[in-house]
Formats: C-alpha cells, structure tokens, sequence
C-alpha cells in the first residue's frame, strides 16, 4: 500500500445471526470497499460466496485479541464496530486502527475516535436503521433499508441435501423453529408450535421441518413427537445444519414460524412468509420489516424487559395463542 493511499475498512459484526442479518445493508455497502470483516466463524459460509474480494477473518471470544497481528498487518485505516463490546474496541485500538467509529457502550468511549450519537433511548430505534447511522458515521454511502438475501446454487443444493440426510425427499414444507439461543423468555412453546405445524399440515398439506442449533434439541424433539402423534409428517434437523445448508432449507421453504431469532431475520431476509412471536424483546427494536411477515407482540405492562428468564410467569409469551399464529400465517399465505 503506497503512502497517502487510505487502508481498508475494518467491520466488526455483530455476533448473532439475527443481528448480523439486521446489519447486511451495512455489510453490502462495506464490501463494495472490498472490506475487511471480523465475525464469527459460522458467519464466513455467508460472505465468501457474496463478497469475494473481501476478507473476513473469523474470531472467537477465546481468541479475540489472536487478532491484533492480522488485522495490524492490513492496516485498515477505519474500525466500523457494529458491536457495542469493550473488547472489540480495545482490538482494533491495539491493531493501531486509527479511526473506531461506534456507539459509547460498556465503558468503552475513551477508546473510540468517533462516538455516534444514537437516534433515541438505548432499543428504541429499529436495529437496522441502528446500524446504518453507525455505515454512514464511517462514510459508507448507499445503504440499504431492509435486509434482502438471495441464496446461492451451493446454499440451495446443501439445504436439499440436509434434508435428504433425514428422509426428506421433495415435496412442499413449512419450516418451524421453536428454539431461541437467548433464552427462555424468547421460546413460545413446544406445544404452540407443534399446533400450529398440524394446522399447516391439515389446512395446506405441508410437511414440516423443525430446526435450530444443538442445545434446542429437547424442545425440537417435543415438536416432533407431538406433530408425528398428530400425524404429519415431521423431520427434525436441529443440531445437523450449518449455516448454509439452514439457509438453504429456509430458502425452499413454503412459510417459517418462529421465535425472535435468527432464524426469523434470515427467513425474512431470503424473503420468506414468516410469522416471528415475540416475548421479552421488542419488534420496535429487532423486528423483522416486510410485506411477508408478521409479527405477535403481547404487550405486557412489563414488556419488553429483555430478559433471558422471566421471574414472575412468561404470560407476554403464553398469552399469544397457536390460533394468533395459524391467522397470521393463513394471512400471509392467502
């Protein structure tokens, strides 16, 4: 890199899957800036096949600061953070990054050479316009407004595959998702879920696919039971996909309900009908915004307390029924 020519910009993204969809019209305006992104690992298998001539460089709590060197060596001249950790600040400080654009959070103002002033209180703005006023703070023009993904031949014939892998050969299916990593102040039910799957085998002749991670296998397996007692036809691939074969899947799918999670953004980004239901967390912040999808929010006085439990009952999320579900989705599919 010759003298006076300006480094590259460095994108810390976020580190959950609904949140990096939230932020992809950041990352597309990035990468026309053949970006250097930081992420984790799993979130490689999205942007190498989209963005080919950025980097990424795959990061993990473990070994965040393994990455001074590396990024110090590509000398970027802007650190984009769509983080608000201390960390990821202090290794872009270490890595001699001369500009860190972000919001003050966790302590960490001093280190950053530009705070941005957020648009509201703390999780009153929608996540996405969140983050694009952090894209622009850091020059990037052209950000779009919703997140929008197409997947590629590869996505489209691994999510094929996965599902050959469990039985399923071809034939029209919704997909449920009834896990949340975050906790259990954001998962429905097994039983809510498994009711809503039957109507849509009953009422459109779907099969149902259930997935999610590995540790949402107990309540997948709920799922699963319930809907083969009922007689639909169920197949459970949690904990047997990564994210391009998830993608895949989704991408083939008839309709997805889900809990506020990443599922629910990367379905409604691949432009899929989705029903997403909300419990602790709110859908003025981290909403999935489309024609083709819909959003159940009880509204509890104490809602949203984003909390990953709830000490005194879970009624923001018992009290929005399967039949809630079942209308919305006939909507959408109508």
């Amino acid at each position: 890199m010759s003298a006076g020519t300006p480094g590259p910009l460095l994108v810390r993204l976020p580190n959950w899957l609904g949140d990096l969809v939230l932020a992809w019209p950041v990352a597309e305006a990035a990468a026309v800036r053949k970006a250097v992104f930081v992420g984790p690992p799993p979130f490689e298998a999205l942007f190498r096949p989209r963005f080919p001539n950025s980097i990424y460089l795959p990061t993990t709590r473990g070994r965040r600061y393994a990455l001074v060197g590396p990024i110090r060596s590509l000398r970027p001249s802007v650190a984009l953070l769509l983080t608000d950790s201390f960390s990821s600040t202090l290794v872009a400080t270490l890595a001699g990054v001369p500009s860190r654009v972000g919001y003050a959070a966790e302590g960490r103002g001093f280190l950053l050479t530009h705070r941005v002033r957020r648009a509201g209180e703390s999780r009153s703005t929608a996540r996405t316009a969140e983050y694009r006023i952090l894209g622009e703070a850091a020059g990037l023009t052209g950000i779009g407004e919703a997140p929008s993904l197409r997947p590629t031949p590869e996505e489209v014939e691994r999510g094929a595959a996965a599902l050959a892998r469990i039985g399923f050969a071809s034939g029209t299916y919704a997909v449920l998702a009834p896990g949340a990593s975050y906790g259990p102040a954001k998962q429905w039910g097994a039983e809510r879920f498994a009711a809503v799957g039957a109507r849509a085998a009953r009422d459109h002749g779907f099969a149902l696919v259930v997935v999610g991670s590995a540790e949402d296998r107990p309540v997948a397996a709920a799922v699963t039971r319930a809907l083969a007692g009922d007689g639909a036809r169920a197949f459970d691939t949690t904990g047997a996909t990564d994210l391009a074969e998830l993608t895949g899947i989704l991408a083939g799918a008839r309709a997805v309900v889900s809990n506020d999670s990443g599922v629910m953004h990367l379905a409604a980004a691949l432009g899929r009908p989705t029903v997403g239901v909300f419990g602790s967390t709110s859908p003025v912040w981290t909403s999935a915004a489309a024609p083709w999808v819909r959003n159940l929010y009880a509204a509890y006085p104490c809602s949203p307390c984003f909390r990953r439990t709830c000490p005194i009952g879970y009624r923001c999320l018992e009290s929005i029924g399967s039949d809630t579900a079942i209308a919305a989705l006939d909507r959408l599919l109508a």
